[in-house]
């Protein structure tokens, strides 16, 4: 039996990923092509995009839970199958675009001899870098980043992947054994109390790769499993609400008004995401993206304070208006949801995941490609982000073509070998 996508939730998976991966223009380091340039990158809060996914992943989370029979038993073996059905239901795509990402680093950096960074490496130094960077890939592979070996990573936007793993693994027990008091008490406690435990400490939902200290010395876990944590444990609010509002009958002009609801909430997420982001958000980002190590430093600290207080609780509501929007997008109630009952928009749902892994390889190698071939006159910086979106959304279309068409291949000889075995 085939499972029945929502349409509307994958459409809005794909327009998130379009913004993150808009926003990751700005991590192209523009100094190298047109010096001097002040230039204000589109979606400069664009990462906020990954508050939605985290909170589907919440949502789906406790749709996978609500699955089981109320007097089932609870065994960690059902801990550990959940997890591995949760993880390979996004790996391979993950592992192909980890490998891919990988050989394109390397490619620009040792063969092409373009990083200036590595330019005064000998053949031996670089050789050793390539089988450094190569261990590192292995490791991030695990998906253990966010448990606490901290290192610099090739594909960076994979904490949210590492993030959920860590809570669901975490979070699955104490949900198994005590469904409803989870979904009524406490995922509600969870995700208000560490929402304001990050507004707390830093007024700001960016920078996953903060870590928050013990009495101010010790390192314990990062910012982003705390968002994370929140988040999920607030989609699963959404769950429960969603669920309620299902059981209601809606007017035509009740389902009129969800549908303004819920259009308002993502459309004002986007617009904040966009409009709200000047350029010292740009300028914030720039700063980071040259860094060599995960957000270190008291120029970081005071780069984040300076940016927190522009914003302070706007980021939260934002939150919430998402939150109130994914929640009436499940419940299918309101007069647009029909709009997305069509094959396009699940095949958008599943493209989302490529783009949004695959877009390092150009952010980080685009401008050292157009320095080494002298193009730098021959684009503008408009240029050069449409060519980075355009290079990104079509490689991953190609990168998914061909995994799908091997797992269909793979598929089908599965089906002849059952079918020789039984004849």
């Amino acid at each position: 039996m085939v499972k029945k996508r929502n349409g509307a939730i994958d459409f809005w998976r794909f327009v998130f990923a379009a913004v993150l991966v808009i926003f990751h223009s700005s991590m192209m380091d523009i100094a190298l092509i047109h010096p001097g340039e002040d230039y204000v990158f589109p979606f400069g809060l664009g990462s906020l995009a990954v508050e939605f996914f985290l909170l589907t992943s919440g949502f789906l989370f406790a749709k996978s839970m609500n699955k089981k029979r109320e007097n089932d038993i609870f065994s960690w073996k059902n801990t550990w199958t959940f997890m591995k059905g949760k993880v390979m239901s996004f790996y391979p795509a993950y592992l192909i675009c980890l490998i891919l990402t990988f050989i394109a680093v390397n490619i620009t950096r040792y063969i092409c001899h373009v990083d200036p960074y590595l330019k005064g490496l000998s053949r031996t130094e670089n050789i050793r870098e390539f089988f450094v960077n190569f261990g590192k890939m292995l490791y991030e592979a695990t998906l253990l980043r966010n448990f606490g070996l901290d290192f610099e990573r090739l594909l960076d936007q994979a904490w949210y992947l590492s993030a959920m793993i860590l809570v669901m693994l975490l979070l699955y027990p104490l949900y198994a054994k005590n469904k409803r008091r989870f979904e009524y008490f406490i995922a509600p406690v969870i995700a208000i109390g560490l929402l304001g435990f990050i507004f707390m400490h830093g007024q700001s939902l960016l920078n996953p790769s903060k870590k928050y200290e013990l009495f101010y010395k010790y390192a314990f876990t990062y910012k982003g499993n705390v968002r994370a944590m929140a988040e999920i444990c607030l989609g699963v609010v959404c769950y429960r609400i969603c669920e309620w509002l299902k059981k209601l009958d809606f007017s035509k002009l009740g389902r009129v008004l969800l549908a303004i609801i819920e259009l308002f909430g993502y459309g004002f997420a986007i617009v904040y995401m966009h409009f709200m982001a000047n350029a010292y958000s740009n300028l914030f980002w720039h700063r980071l993206s040259i860094q060599t190590t995960p957000f270190m430093g008291e120029d970081a600290k005071v780069l984040e304070l300076g940016y927190s207080s522009q914003f302070n609780a706007v980021e939260f509501v934002m939150l919430f208006f998402l939150a109130i929007s994914v929640t009436i997008t499940f419940s299918e109630k309101s007069v647009i949801s029909a709009l997305f009952n069509h094959k396009i928009f699940t095949l958008l749902g599943q493209y989302s995941l490529y783009p949004y892994l695959l877009y390092s390889i150009f952010s980080s190698n685009l401008p050292l490609w157009i320095r080494k071939w002298d193009l730098a006159d021959k684009f503008t910086t408009d240029q050069i982000v449409l060519i980075y979106c355009g290079l990104t959304f079509v490689t991953a279309a190609i990168v998914m073509a061909a995994h799908m068409g091997v797992k269909h291949l793979l598929r089908k000889r599965k089906t002849r070998r059952l079918a020789a075995q039984e004849g």
